[in-house]
Order: C-alpha cells, then sequence, then structure tokens
C-alpha cells in the first residue's frame, strides 16, 4: 500500500500544480471564449442563427476550447508554480535535501499521467462527438429556417440578397405592420407592400410563409415592360423551405476509428492532429521543467515570454508539417511526429544546459 501512497513532495507538486492549472484554464476559457462569442452573436443579429442554436454551440464550443487549451495550460502551469518555487527558493531548498531533477520530474508526471490519459480520451472520442453536435445543430437550425433578425425601420436581407424585407413597425405579438418585400424567383422581380403580416408554418411540408394582408404585388422580369400587377387581400410568400438533404461529415467530424480506415492524407492529417493534443501533453511537461529556472531576483514571471514564443514556433511547425503532409510533401510516418521529436531534443538540450552533461550522465547511471 506504500508504494501507492504519495510522498510529501509528490503532494506538494500535485496540489500546487492542479490549482495553478485550474486558474489558467479559468482565463484562457474567458478570453478565447468570448471571441466565439462575438462571432457567433454577430451572425444571430444577421439573422444566420437562432437564438436556440446559439445557446447550444456555446457550451459545445466551451468544451473544444478546453479541450483544446489543456496542453498550453499544463505548460503555463508548471512554468508559473516552478517559477514561485525558484523565487521563494524553495526549489534551492528541494535540490539542497537531495530532491533531484529525477524526482521533481517524477512529482509532475505524477500529476501529468491522469491529465494526459483524460486528454486521450477527449481528443480521441470526444472531439469529433462535439464536432458532429456542431454540425447537428447548424443543420437543424438551417432545416428549420424562419425570418431572424429581423429589426423594424431598416432593411433586412436573407438569401443573399434575393430576399429583402423592409417592416415599418413589429408588434408586442409580433404581427408585422407596413410591409415591404422584393424576392427574387425564376429570374423574375418581385416587389410586394401590404399593411401587415405575419410568419406562418404549412404542418405539412415544414415551410416556412409571410403571410400578407390588403397589399399590392408587381411582379416581372428587369428591363421589360410587361410587369403584373395584382391586388390582393391576403397573399404567402415562402421564405425559408424545409430542406431535407442528409447531413455528411467532413473529415474533422468522423470518429478516429473511421480515420483509422481511411488512407487519404486529409485523413492521416487529422488522424496525427488528434495523437498530437496528448502527446503535447508529454511534450511540455518535459520541456517546462528547465524553461522555469530563474533567478529568485528575476521574478515568477521571468522565462513566461520564452514559453509563450516556444509555444507559438510549437503551433506554426504543427500547421506547417500538417500543410506538408496533406499536400504530400511529407510522407505519414514522418507527419507531424518529427515537431515532438525536435521539442524533445530542445528539453534535453535545456536540462543539460541548466545541471551540465556529468549530472545528467550520473543520473542515468543510478537510475541503471
Amino acid at each position: 500500500m506504500s508504494a501507492f501512497k504519495l510522498k510529501i513532495v509528490d503532494r506538494l507538486f500535485v496540489i500546487q500544480l492542479s490549482k495553478m492549472m485550474l486558474g489558467v484554464m479559468t482565463v484562457l476559457s474567458v478570453i478565447l471564449l468570448s471571441q466565439r462569442l462575438v462571432r457567433l452573436f454577430s451572425k444571430v443579429t444577421a439573422g444566420e442563427l437562432s437564438t436556440d442554436a446559439v445557446l447550444a454551440l456555446i457550451s459545445f464550443n466551451m468544451m473544444l476550447l478546453i479541450i483544446k487549451i489543456l496542453p498550453v495550460a499544463l505548460l503555463l502551469s508548471i512554468l508559473l508554480v516552478l517559477g514561485r518555487m525558484y523565487r521563494d527558493h524553495e526549489m534551492t531548498a528541494l535540490f539542497s535535501a537531495g530532491i533531484g531533477l529525477t524526482r521533481v520530474y517524477r512529482s509532475i508526471f505524477i500529476f501529468v499521467a491522469p491529465v494526459f490519459l483524460l486528454t486521450l480520451y477527449l481528443s480521441l472520442v470526444a472531439t469529433p462527438t462535439l464536432m458532429q453536435e456542431i454540425e447537428r445543430v447548424k443543420n437543424d437550425d438551417q432545416s428549420n429556417l424562419d425570418i431572424r433578425g429581423i429589426t423594424d425601420g431598416r432593411f433586412n436581407e436573407y438569401s443573399r440578397g434575393d430576399l429583402v424585407f423592409y417592416v415599418e413597425e413589429i408588434t408586442d405579438d409580433n404581427k408585422m405592420l407596413n410591409v415591404f418585400i422584393q424576392n427574387r424567383q425564376h429570374g423574375k422581380l418581385g416587389i410586394t407592400s401590404s399593411k401587415s403580416g405575419e410568419i406562418k408554418i404549412d404542418p405539412k411540408t415544414g415551410d416556412r410563409f409571410i403571410i400578407l394582408t390588403d397589399g399590392n404585388r408587381y411582379e416581372g422580369v428587369p428591363g421589360q415592360a410587361d410587369y403584373k400587377v395584382t391586388k390582393f387581400e391576403e397573399y404567402g410568400v415562402v421564405v425559408a423551405e424545409k430542406s431535407n438533404t442528409k447531413l455528411a461529415f467532413g473529415t474533422k467530424e468522423k470518429s478516429t476509428a473511421e480515420l483509422m480506415d481511411m488512407k487519404s492524407p486529409r485523413a492521416m492529417s487529422e488522424l496525427q492532429r488528434r495523437w498530437s493534443l496528448p502527446l503535447a501533453m508529454i511534450t511540455f511537461a518535459l520541456l517546462a521543467v528547465p524553461i522555469s529556472r530563474v533567478s529568485p531576483r528575476a521574478g515568477m514571471y521571468g522565462n513566461l515570454l520564452t514559453a509563450l514564443l516556444i509555444y507559438i514556433i510549437f503551433e506554426n511547425f504543427m500547421s506547417l508539417s500538417h500543410s506538408w503532409l496533406v499536400k504530400g510533401v511529407t510522407p505519414a510516418w514522418v507527419g507531424v511526429w518529427w515537431v515532438h521529436l525536435v521539442m524533445l531534443g530542445l528539453s534535453g538540450v535545456m536540462v543539460v544546459r541548466m545541471h551540465g552533461f556529468g549530472y545528467v550522465k550520473k543520473t542515468l547511471r543510478l537510475k541503471k
């Protein structure tokens, strides 16, 4: 039983890393999610999404963001915790007590191991499931499309300008007063004006109509004089036909098992992208320890800029390697793995530079 009991040093690192990672993930999630919220709500204003769809998309996007930021959150957490310990001379006290670099790595990986397994599941299983749900929400929202985002007193465009509305006033019971509609169908331009109107749904087909009352309709081909003028008491304009198209998932939405059966470069790129996320946890955990060593006078944020620079370089190399893999520049066995090997090599060089080659050689010899 004692072999599985955490020692004091291990508990110290696990508790400190847990608190720090929770705080870092909260800050990063708020910042990144706020940017996506702006884009989503702009689509609501433009009438491209409904409010119900946005609420679902916010929850799915938040979960995807949490999965995506796990590696960088781990990197920053280790950096900040160890940086504070160097500043407060805690690391100096640990090294003086015989706690070497191997023991520090051991304590850190006790925390990293369960996070790695969680990230592995989230990346391989949860991510494609969330992507599929996002596509379903978007597809259902488009198939149940109605006239959203109509604002009284202004022109509202839909269907890429083929449908233009102007409503002078919208009452509390959603009736529209003094309605102007311009729509284009089969090469003919139709202009309709009426005193009032309201949106209704055909129970059989699911199509959406605007039912106009007491108005006139002018229809014809631009440039020709044979316009048709119709006066009506009630007139219906189709504004959204129910879509019956079957939902087809792309590479990003396919399950990991499906991607493993596909041999296309794009499928291989997406598969390696999913594996790279948990592997980045190991890479950043090894890299963060030598980066975090700072002088007590430098403060706990001394090497934060260096870590962010390394992360940006890592992300750019990952994007480049995915592009090369899709274009066939690099074979699948090279893929994105070379980026992880470069980062592992960099962490090894930094450890040797920090403690000296003799210390590393002695540590490896003792382990044997």
